[in-house]
């Protein structure tokens, strides 16, 4: 499923000027992990989000009725990524 998604809105989050490190899913959570120069903030998630989100919806029949979408970074020090 993880590779499903990141095929799906890897292009459209390249062209916004972000790097698509990993897709998780686990505990009814689709995560999708980015980066770019000079790290992410709270704007750079929200903008993701926007631009995935329709993606996604298209595409969620696999998900189920009730899941949540987030778009996150890998943290300072890197600990979401364990």
């Amino acid at each position: 499923m993880e590779n499903k998604f990141q095929t799906l809105c890897q292009d459209v989050i390249t062209k916004a000027g972000y790097n698509l490190l990993k897709v998780t899913w686990k505990n009814r959570e689709l995560c999708f992990y980015i980066d770019k120069e000079g790290g992410i903030n709270h704007n750079d998630c929200e903008t993701v989000t926007r631009l995935i989100d329709p993606i996604v919806e298209a595409n969620d029949s696999d998900l189920g009725d009730n899941y949540s979408l987030s778009v996150s970074s890998v943290g300072i020090d890197g600990k979401d990524w364990e």
